[in-house]
């Protein structure tokens, strides 16, 4: 063989070469392509079904809330005031914390929970003999606002 045979071949192998790994590189680009958009929609789809699930929790403190108020009367029925207060707080910070996540129209259907809740821990603090029927009161008004929530 001579050189220049041996020339064309090495010229050959490394055209070869070159043009597969030119053709990797594009499909290697490609794939990146791809992988960015798929990774983009998939961020766009979890922070959704975050929100989502934010709200799902919030609602379902809500709907835990009148039991909340139960205890809170078993507590004024047992003359354990101090404990119905601090019932009543953990309730008012949980309602907060909920009201967060929720849109406009169900924060709006709420607006008389808190000073309800504040007229009726004032009455419980007093050791009121009407803090009871207070937070009754609180609790049916929450009930019924409760009730199109369920809808949603």
């Amino acid at each position: 063989m001579s050189f220049k045979s041996v020339l064309i071949v090495v010229v050959l192998i490394l055209v070869a070469f070159g043009a597969g790994y030119g053709l990797g590189y594009w499909k290697l680009q490609m794939a990146e392509k791809q992988w960015a958009a798929a990774k983009e929609e998939m961020q766009t789809k979890i922070t959704s079904m975050e929100k989502e699930l934010a709200m799902a929790r919030a609602r379902e403190k809500l709907w835990e809330m009148p039991e909340m108020l139960s205890g809170v009367r078993s507590h004024l029925a047992e003359k354990n005031f101090g404990l119905a207060a601090q019932t009543l707080d953990g309730i008012k910070e949980t309602f907060l914390a909920s009201l967060n996540s929720l849109g406009e129209e169900v924060k709006t259907r709420f607006d008389f929970f808190l000073p309800a809740l504040e007229e009726a821990k004032r009455e419980t603090e007093s050791m009121g003999v009407n803090a009871t029927k207070k937070i009754e009161e609180v609790k049916q008004l929450f009930e019924q606002a409760l009730r199109p929530a369920k809808k949603e």
